[in-house]
């Protein structure tokens, strides 16, 4: 359901999805032809809304034959099976589906990076969290996360579907072999012309739209909406922040890179954290 200002309700109905039959005494509901399929691919992207079975065994054959597994959090709202989790290479939710998995607030950077890093003990490598119009952020096992920023849409006629074009889209920079601050300012550029058409499926941009938006809007200029977005996520290193009865108890990571950022000498303390720019 469209509401006023482009955002949505959606109510999932199961259907076909939910009818495949169930996996017993360890034999595979995959016919050989789309195991093989499987093992070729560049990478699987998983969601959801068929069950959590099929995913499981969707995710091992990919994982035993190197493909990498992007598994968006959206669709049936259950906990996740672990056996799920220790099988993907990226876990893609949203800053919603993050919390209740977690159990753990979500309204601050620092309390997604906890979250991130809670799901992270649960076997996943790289947590790609979408926040919608504050951007993305990419935790990634012993590595800095890196944020991105959104590339906001001049209006906004409807977002459904932008969390799905974000993901099929870092997906295939990734098959590409596109750096990961690369791969997020490509998937931001996808997600920024997806909500500005009404309908999921023909809103999702095509290569050639992605590429000349990333022209209008190249990397040295993005640090114009860096002071921005830092005030969006509540990062800016306020009082309250930085007390210590607001601090999780799961250990975040140290450092947090904006990419986009021209001066790399700069560095600015946030919540404890040493943001350093990266210069693309």
């Amino acid at each position: 359901m469209l509401q006023p200002g482009g955002n949505n309700s959606i109510i999932i109905v199961g259907g076909a999805n939910v009818s495949w039959p169930r996996l017993d005494g360890g034999i595979s509901r995959l016919n050989e032809k789309a195991q093989q399929l499987i093992r070729r691919a560049g990478a699987v992207i998983l969601q959801r809304e068929v069950p959590d079975s099929l995913n499981i065994e969707v995710a091992k054959i990919a994982k035993v034959s190197n493909v990498p597994v992007v598994l968006d959090a959206g669709g049936i709202d259950s906990p996740m099976p672990p056996e799920l989790l220790k099988n993907v290479t990226i876990f893609s939710p949203n800053e919603t589906e993050l919390a209740r998995l977690t159990g753990m607030p979500t309204d601050t950077t620092e309390e997604v990076l906890a979250a991130a890093a809670k799901v992270q003990l649960l076997g996943v490598q790289q947590v790609l969290v979408k926040l919608g119009e504050k951007g993305s952020i990419l935790v990634n096992k012993d590595e800095p996360p890196i944020v991105q920023p959104a590339i906001m849409a001049p209006y906004v006629v409807d977002t459904t579907g932008a969390g799905d074009t974000f993901t099929a889209a870092y997906t295939v920079a990734l098959i590409e072999k596109q750096p990961p601050a690369e791969a997020l300012r490509f998937a931001a550029a996808a997600a920024s012309i997806c909500v500005r058409t009404k309908g999921a499926i023909p809103s999702m941009p095509d290569r050639r739209a992605v590429s000349q938006l990333l022209e209008e809007h190249p990397a040295k200029e993005m640090k114009k909406v860096i002071a921005k977005f830092i005030e969006q996520v509540n990062i800016s290193g306020s009082d309250e922040a930085e007390s210590p009865t607001k601090r999780s108890n799961v250990n975040s990571p140290k450092k947090v890179r904006f990419h986009d950022f021209e001066d790399e000498q700069k560095e600015k303390s946030i919540l404890g954290q040493s943001v350093q720019p990266v210069s693309m």
